[in-house]
């Protein structure tokens, strides 16, 4: 089991956080956008190559 020496002898800085704007409304909505557009990729693309494979095999 290793043991981890901490030097406690250096002043701790009481820095503020650093705090980031909240991302614009038009910018959630392209995300939101863009995630529902693959979403919907990632369901119909296998859904239709599922349907070309069974066309071609019948």
């Amino acid at each position: 089991m290793a043991v981890r020496n901490f030097e406690l002898t250096e002043p701790q800085t009481t820095r503020l956080p650093v705090v980031e704007l909240a991302p614009k409304r038009r910018e959630v909505r392209r995300s939101k956008q863009r995630y529902a557009l693959v979403g919907a990729l990632a369901v119909a693309v296998p859904f239709f190559a599922a349907l070309i494979a069974l066309g071609v095999a019948h």
